[in-house]
C-alpha cells in the first residue's frame, strides 16, 4: 500500500537530484563508488552474505539432473533449481590461476549455474577451434577442462553449448558467418556438428576424471543456439546447385508422399488463380508516382520517381543515406482495398544496380504496424527477373493497409516496373514442374496458402530429421546422459513449439525486454531507456507465454541490457516470475564476455553484469529467492492449446511466427502471467488455438491468484512492484518520494533519484519469515554509472568513459516488524563496514553509507 510521504524529506538526499535534472544528467554530486567484485579471496570468504551453503557438495554428487514432470531432479528425486549466467566467447577458456576464484565466487554469491556459450567463434588463442575450424585446439581445450573442474568443484553446474557461432567449410556467398538455418538442412554441415561432438563430449577431462559423456556436472547439453531452418526459408531456392539440389530432391519426395501424382499437386496449389479487377491505383505509373509515398525516417535518403529503360516505365528508387533502424528506407502504396481472410496475388518485375534484398509485405498503417501477410525478402540481382508473392490477409480489425517495400537500409538503385496486385492466389505449381521428376523448385516467397504450408510442413519436418540424428548420436552412440535440447522454443514460432515438445528434454527460450539497438556501420549501440514496469513490460510475460505444459522450463539468456537506467531489475524480476511460474533453469546474459573479463571494475558492455554493481548487487536476493522458493508458485493455470493439423497452416498465413501473438488471438493478455500460471500445448487435431477456462486481468493493477505480487501501473509515471512474501519483501519502480507498507515492512522513499527510480530488497538469509529471522539483507538501488560515463541529451547513447563506477544515493527508511537488530554496510565483497543508524525497528539508509548493501543481525 502507498500514500503521501508528507513533509518528510531528507535535504542531504535531494543534493544530486536538482543538479542531475540537466538535459544530460552528467552531474554525479553525492554518488558513491561501489564495485562488486567477481573473484574469490579471502575477504570474500569470510563475507556475511556468503551463500555457499546453497551448494554444500560438488555438482553432480547425486548424479545427472533429469527431467520429472515439470520439475529437474537428482538422483535422489530431490527437485534441483539452477540460477546463474553465462561465459561467452574466450571465457570459458579462462587463464587456469582466475578460473578457481571466479567459480568460488559464483558459488558465493548463490549461483549454480554457468552456460559455456560461443566459444567456438574462432580460433585459439580467442576461441577453442584449431585453424581447420573443425577441430578442438588442445590448450584451449585443457583451460576449458580445468574451468568446467572448477565449477564442478564448487557445486555450480553446467551447460554445454555445441553450436554457437563455429563457421563451415565452402559456406555460400552472402550466408550468414554461423551457418544458421542452412546447417539444419545441409547434410555435410550436420556431419560437420557431428564430428565436433564426438571430439568435445567424449574427450575425458583430466581433472575429473569424465568424459563429457558421463560426467553428471554437465546438466545440459545444446545443439544449435537460436536456429531454426524456417529462418531464412525463401533463401534455399538461390542457393548454389549443392546446396538447393538434395534440398530440393528431399522436398519433392516430401511432396510425392503427401500427393502421390503432378495432378493432384495442381488441384491443391492451382485452386484459386488470380482473378478480378486491379487493386493497385496507377499500376501502371501512367500518373507519375501518383498513389506512392516515399518515407525516409531516422536520417535516410532515397528519391522515387518514374523512368524509362528500353520499352519500359519503371519505378526507380534511389536509397543514398541508410537510417539507424532498418525499416528507415521505404515506399508504399497506402489504402489497399484487401479483406481480411482473402487471398491476395502481387506480380512485377524488378532488378537492382547491383546484388540487394527488397523485402515486400502487406501492413496495417497505423499503430502497431502490424504485419498482415508474411514478408517476401527477394534477392534482386542486375537483370530483370519476375516475381509473383501470394498472401492470406490477416486483419480482422480491418485497419487500413498498405502494400510496402523496404531495402533493410541498404543504400543502391531499384527498379520495378509491371506492379499488378489482384485478388487470388498464383498459379503455384508452374508448366514443367512435375513430381515425377523431381522438378518442383524450392519456394522463393510466399506463393499461395497450400504451397506455402507444404513448405512450412517440410521444413518442420527436416527439423525434427536434423534434432533426430544429433539426439541418436549424442544420447544414443555416444551415451550421454545430460539434458539434451535443440535450441530456443521461439526459433520458428510454432514449428519450434512442435520441433522442442518431441525433441526436447526441457524448453528453453530467450529474452531480451529493451535490446539495445546496434548501428546500421556495427560502430555504435543505441538504448531503449526503459523499464520493465513501463516502456520494456511485455519481454517477460511473453516469454513466459513459451512455456511449454509437462516439460521444465529454461531461460538460458535474459537481460534489462546495461547501461540502461533500469538494469538492476534484471535478476529480481526474472527470478520472480520464474518461481512464480515454477521454472527449472535461470541465466542472465552475460557474467563475462569480450572485454568485460575476470576482475572488470567498470561499466564498458552492453551485456556484461560484471562491472555493473546494480545488477550484482541483486544476485544474492535472487538467488535465494527462486532457488529456495521464497515466493509461491501460481495457483492456477491457463492453457493455450494449439492444434498440430494446423500449425503449417498458421505459419504460412504469418499468424504462428510468435507464440505471443497466438495466445492474443486466443483473447489473452500479455498481463497474464503475473496473474496465474501460464502454458502452452500442442494438441492432436485441427481447429483453432483456444485458452481452457476464463480470466479477467484488471487494468492496470496486477495481483498474482497467490496475492504474494502486486504490479501497480495505473498511473504512468509512478509504477510499481511490490512482493510480500513471509521470506522477502520487494519494492521497485517509480517509489520515490512515496511510503509503501509492504505487510509487516513500512518504506518510506525520499524524493532524489532521477525520475524517482528506486528499487529496494529485503530477503533473509537464514530462511525464516522476515519477523522471525536473525539474518537479513537489505538492498538499495537507483542508478550505477561510471564517474566518466557520459550520455546523450536523449539518454539512449554512452561513451563508457573511465571508472569508478558510482552509484546513485537512495535515502530511505524501513521499519522491520520486530527489534533489536544492528546494521551495518557491506563493502563490495559483502564485508561489513561501519554501523548504520536505526531508531528502534527503523533503519535510515542514505548516501554517507556508500553501499547497496545492509546487514541486519541480532
Amino acid at each position: 500500500m502507498a500514500h503521501g510521504l508528507g513533509s518528510w524529506i531528507v535535504a542531504g538526499a535531494l543534493i544530486g537530484l536538482l543538479a542531475a535534472r540537466g538535459a544530460a544528467q552528467q552531474d554525479r554530486a553525492g554518488w558513491f563508488p561501489f564495485t562488486i567484485t567477481d573473484l574469490a579471496d579471502p575477504e570474500t570468504a569470510a563475507s556475511s552474505i556468503d551463500l555457499s551453503f546453497l551448494s554444500p557438495e560438488p555438482a553432480g554428487a547425486h548424479g545427472f539432473l533429469r527431467p520429472q514432470g515439470e520439475e529437474l531432479v537428482d538422483d535422489r528425486g530431490v527437485p534441483i533449481r539452477l540460477f546463474g549466467s553465462n561465459l561467452t566467447d574466450y571465457h570459458p577458456m579462462p587463464d587456469k590461476a582466475v578460473a578457481g576464484p571466479v567459480a568460488e565466487r559464483l558459488r558465493q554469491l548463490g549461483i549454480n549455474f554457468i552456460r559455456l556459450h560461443y566459444f567456438d567463434w574462432d580460433i585459439a588463442p580467442k576461441g577453442i577451434l584449431n585453424p581447420d575450424r573443425q577441430t578442438l585446439n588442445p590448450e584451449k581445450l585443457d583451460q576449458l577442462d580445468w574451468l568446467i573442474a572448477s565449477l564442478k568443484r564448487c557445486g555450480v553446474y553446467v551447460d554445454l553449448n555445441l553450436h554457437v557461432a563455429r563457421g563451415y567449410a565452402n559456406m555460400p556467398p552472402g550466408w550468414d558467418w554461423m551457418g544458421k538455418s542452412l546447417d539444419i538442412v545441409h547434410q555435410p554441415y550436420i556431419e560437420s556438428q557431428k564430428q565436433y561432438a564426438r571430439d568435445l563430449l567424449t574427450h575425458v577431462n583430466p581433472y575429473t576424471g569424465n568424459a563429457y559423456t558421463h560426467e553428471p556436472a554437465i546438466a545440459i547439453i545444446e545443439l544449435n543456439n537460436e536456429n531454426t531452418a524456417l529462418g531464412n526459408w525463401q533463401a534455399y531456392a538461390g542457393l548454389p546447385p549443392e546446396f538447393a539440389q538434395p534440398l530440393q530432391q528431399r522436398w519433392n519426395t516430401f511432396l510425392r508422399e503427401k500427393y502421390r501424382a503432378t495432378d493432384a499437386l495442381a488441384r491443391a496449389w492451382n485452386a484459386n488463380p488470380p482473378h478480378g479487377p486491379e487493386l493497385l491505383r496507377n499500376a501502371d505509373l501512367t500518373a507519375g508516382t501518383d498513389g506512392w509515398t516515399l518515407q525516409n525516417s531516422g536520417g535516410a535518403e532515397s528519391a522515387l520517381i518514374v523512368g524509362e529503360e528500353g520499352d519500359l516505365r519503371l519505378l526507380q528508387w534511389t536509397a543514398t543515406q541508410p537510417g539507424s533502424q532498418g525499416w528507415h528506407l521505404q515506399f508504399f502504396q497506402p489504402s489497399v482495398p484487401v479483406r481480411h481472410g482473402g487471398e491476395v496475388a502481387l506480380s512485377f518485375r524488378a532488378r537492382a544496380d547491383a546484388p540487394a534484398v527488397l523485402r515486400v509485405g502487406l501492413m496495417t498503417q497505423q499503430a502497431p504496424w502490424a504485419t498482415v501477410g508474411t514478408t517476401a525478402e527477394l534477392r534482386l540481382t542486375a537483370d530483370w527477373r519476375d516475381y509473383e508473392i501470394a498472401w492470406t490477409v490477416r486483419n480482422p480489425g480491418d485497419a487500413p493497409v498498405r502494400l510496402n517495400f523496404d531495402c533493410d537500409n541498404a543504400v543502391g538503385v531499384y527498379r520495378l516496373t509491371g506492379l499488378s496486385l489482384r485478388e487470388g492466389g498464383l498459379i503455384a505449381l508452374k508448366e514443367g514442374q512435375r513430381l515425377e521428376d523431381g522438378s518442383v523448385p524450392l519456394v522463393a516467397s510466399p506463393g499461395g496458402r497450400m504451397r506455402d504450408a507444404d513448405y512450412m510442413a517440410f521444413l518442420m519436418a527436416e527439423e525434427l530429421r536434423y534434432a533426430g540424428e544429433m539426439r541418436a548420436l549424442i544420447k544414443g552412440e555416444l551415451g550421454a546422459q545430460s539434458i539434451l535440447f535443440d535450441t530456443q522454443v521461439s526459433y520458428g514460432g510454432l514449428a519450434g513449439l512442435v520441433r522442442e515438445s518431441a525433441t526436447g528434454d526441457v524448453i528453453d527460450c530467450h529474452a531480451y525486454p529493451s535490446h539495445p539497438l546496434r548501428s546500421p556501420d556495427g560502430r555504435s549501440w543505441s538504448v531503449r531507456n526503459v523499464s520493465m514496469l513501463d516502456g520494456a513490460f511485455a519481454g517477460l510475460p511473453q516469454l513466459a507465454l513459451h512455456r511449454v505444459a509437462g516439460k521444465p522450463f529454461c531461460v538460458t539468456e535474459f537481460d534489462l541490457n546495461p547501461p540502461n537506467d533500469h538494469a538492476s531489475e534484471c535478476f529480481p524480476f526474472l527470478a520472480l516470475m520464474g518461481a512464480y511460474q515454477g521454472w527449472s533453469c535461470l541465466a542472465d546474459y552475460v557474467w563475462h564476455n569480450f572485454g568485460t573479463g575476470p576482475g572488470t571494475d567498470r561499466l564498458n558492455s552492453y551485456f556484461a553484469t560484471v562491472g555493473h554493481p546494480g545488477q550484482m548487487a541483486f544476485v544474492p536476493t535472487a538467488a535465494l529467492l527462486f532457488r529456495q522458493r521464497l515466493v509461491r508458485p501460481a495457483e492456477g493455470r491457463l492453457v493455450l492449446d494449439v492444434p498440430a493439423d494446423e500449425v503449417p497452416q498458421a505459419l504460412a498465413a504469418g499468424e504462428g511466427a510468435w507464440t505471443p501473438n497466438v495466445w492474443a488471438r486466443a483473447g489473452v493478455d500479455v498481463e497474464v502471467p503475473w496473474v496465474t500460471g501460464v502454458a502452452t500445448r500442442l494438441a492432436p487435431g485441427g481447429g483453432a488455438p483456444s485458452v481452457g477456462g476464463d480470466l479477467t486481468v484488471p487494468q492496470g493493477l496486477l495481483v498474482s491468484d497467490t496475492g504474494e505480487i502486486a504490479l501497480d501501473r495505473r498511473e504512468i509515471g509512478r509504477e510499481t512492484l511490490t512482493v510480500n512474501a513471509p521470506a522477502v519483501r520487494l519494492l521497485m519502480g517509480r517509489v520515490a518520494g512515496r511510503a509503501f507498507d509492504v505487510g509487516d515492512v513500512a518504506f518510506e522513499v525520499a524524493e532524489g533519484p532521477f525520475r524517482n527510480y528506486a528499487n529496494l530488497a529485503l530477503v533473509a538469509l537464514d530462511g525464516r519469515a522476515i519477523g522471525e529471522s536473525r539474518k537479513l539483507l537489505l538492498t538499495v538501488v537507483a542508478r550505477t554509472e561510471n564517474a566518466g560515463q557520459v550520455w546523450n541529451a536523449e539518454r539512449t547513447a554512452v561513451e563508457w568513459g573511465d571508472g569508478p563506477v558510482l552509484a546513485e544515493p537512495v535515502t530511505a527508511r524501513v521499519t522491520l516488524p520486530t527489534g533489536g537488530w544492528r546494521a551495518r554496510g557491506l563493502d563490495g565483497k559483502g564485508c561489513p563496514q561501519a554501523d548504520a543508524p536505526l531508531a528502534g525497528r527503523t533503519l535510515t539508509v542514505e548516501g554517507r553509507h556508500a553501499t547497496l548493501w545492509y546487514l541486519l543481525e541480532r
